[in-house]
């Protein structure tokens, strides 16, 4: 299981993924963000030591298993319509983990 551990780790990723063609360097992606350079390298290290992303040379991309896509796909429908609740639980706001815990549950609307 991979695991996302910031709300600049979800940015990051959910960038890259919008636009796999760009060449996304640190800094591209820590003004995309909104985040110091140094918080972006610290979730850009994370993403890659999950596997979620590759570095060669200083340009990051997308590490496609089809696990990797799955995940991803589904990361981006969660937090588009669950952004606070999941914000929350990155941030350990949530005061009941049941309550936003559905959230989390992929439904088929």
């Amino acid at each position: 299981m991979k695991h996302i551990v910031s709300v600049a780790q979800i940015e990051a990723l959910l960038l890259i993924w919008s636009s796999p063609e760009e060449r996304w360097g640190l800094r591209q992606i820590a003004a995309r963000i909104y985040t110091s350079d140094t918080e972006t390298a610290k979730a850009l290290g994370g993403l890659c030591a999950e596997g979620l992303l590759v570095c060669v040379d200083g340009v990051f991309s997308l590490n496609r298993s089809a696990e990797n896509v799955e995940m991803i796909r589904k990361l981006q429908e969660v937090y588009a319509r669950y952004l606070i609740p999941v914000t929350d639980v990155i941030h350990g706001k949530s005061r009941s983990a049941p309550s936003t815990a559905g959230a989390f549950r992929h439904r088929k609307d």
